[in-house]
């Protein structure tokens, strides 16, 4: 939990990030990353976005897309393994709709359960990937599945947890 002070501060400090980055240049880096234009122009859209919080106006959008940037840039295989998960998840959406009677009927439980089974299996297996190019052990068997899965949370909600717990203190 963070203090006032150690909230004012993270916050002026990702303010001061959100400053120092041109915002052409995330806009450029959203281009060159490969992701469709539709996606990068939202992206792009939430550059823009701005909260006055305490008197004080912060680059929201700016700080958030940093953020998803960074850990992107940390967790690529991992992001990678997500985005395998969903594509299966569609596939089968796809799939399983067009089986004539019952399919419209299957379709959501199918989807729902290999969306997530994709996206765990995936995800794994792209955390692993990214732990091995750190050079840190990874686990095996059924113990280090679950330390994987632990860490992957962990990495995912810290984040939100930071923001929650920064912001509220500037709300306050």
């Amino acid at each position: 939990m963070l203090s006032p002070a150690q909230a004012t501060l993270k916050m002026s400090l990702w303010q001061a990030e959100a400053d120092s980055i041109n915002s052409n240049n995330l806009y450029v880096w959203l281009q060159d990353s490969g992701l469709p234009q539709e996606v990068t122009l939202r992206l792009h859209d939430l550059i823009t976005r701005t909260q006055s919080i305490s008197g004080k106006v912060i680059s929201i959008g700016k700080i958030v897309l940093i953020k998803i940037i960074d850990f992107i840039q940390k967790h690529p295989n991992l992001v990678m393994g997500f985005g395998i998960g969903i594509t299966l998840g569609a596939a089968v959406n796809f799939l399983v709709s067009s089986i004539p009677f019952i399919g419209p009927f299957l379709a959501p439980l199918a989807t729902a359960l290999s969306t997530a089974f994709g996206i765990v299996i995936f995800g794994v297996a792209g955390h692993r990937l990214d732990k091995r190019a750190q050079g840190r052990e990874i686990g095996k068997g059924v113990v280090g599945f679950a330390e994987d899965i632990v860490e992957i949370v962990k990495a995912f909600f810290q984040l939100v947890v930071d923001v929650f717990n920064t912001v509220r203190w500037e709300i306050a």
